[in-house]
């Protein structure tokens, strides 16, 4: 007899880390200009903000780099109009949830000049680890199914033939992930202070689901 089961896993993890996803955005006249002003903008950055506290440059990861001309609708004319020149840096800064500090990095972001846009993410550095520990209990989860149902049938399992992240003959897909997510400009030192004590990270939900087919005997 053969018998297919679901096993569920999941685990609510407190955040460990923290994710600064970091807009850098201008515009000007000239692709020169822009490109100039741009890349001041992000190396102030690093020097004012990432090297005082102690990041290296490196831990500025670019996600994406784009100038382009912007164009905009004239209803008048019927027609797209030039908008000046866009510069857009996508860039993310990781490191380890302390309070103090994105107090800290908060604070000094919103005395630059041309502050970017950036928005805060909580996450697992060591995700990979819980994702092993609840696959193991969503494959317990599901034996203990099987047993359930062999032993109402007078019979017990003797192995697991098969296992998969979707149903048998089903296309399916599945996915755990929360992240918890805050979007900030530039604010006044104690608005910021207020922020940082209002808000709690919400736990992270660590979650896998296993199809599993089992012989018995």
């Amino acid at each position: 007899m053969e018998i297919i089961t679901i096993g569920k896993g999941q685990e609510l993890v407190s955040p460990n880390e923290v994710r600064l996803n970091i807009h850098f955005y201008l515009k000007g006249n000239t692709y020169e200009e822009v490109l100039k002003k741009g890349t001041l903008n992000v190396l102030n950055f690093i020097n004012e903000i990432m090297i005082k506290n102690d990041f290296m440059k490196e831990d500025l990861k670019t996600r994406s780099y784009v100038i382009r001309e912007e164009k905009k609708y004239n209803e008048v004319t019927k027609s797209y109009e030039f908008d000046y020149y866009s510069f857009n840096e996508y860039a993310t800064l990781k490191f380890t949830y302390d309070k103090v500090l994105l107090m800290k990095l908060m604070s000094e972001i919103a005395t630059l000049e041309n502050p970017p846009m950036y928005e805060i993410n909580f996450a697992l550095s060591n995700e990979k680890e819980y994702q092993e520990k609840v696959l193991k209990e969503a494959f317990n989860n599901a034996k203990e199914k099987a047993g359930f149902i062999a032993s109402a049938a007078g019979k017990k399992i003797k192995e697991c033939v098969k296992v998969d992240y979707k149903p048998f003959n089903i296309d399916y897909t599945t996915r755990g992930n929360l992240d918890s997510e805050m979007m900030y400009k530039a604010a006044s030192n104690e608005i910021l202070n207020e922020v940082t004590n209002a808000f709690t990270p919400e736990d992270i939900l660590v979650e896998e689901t296993l199809y599993t087919l089992w012989m018995t005997e």
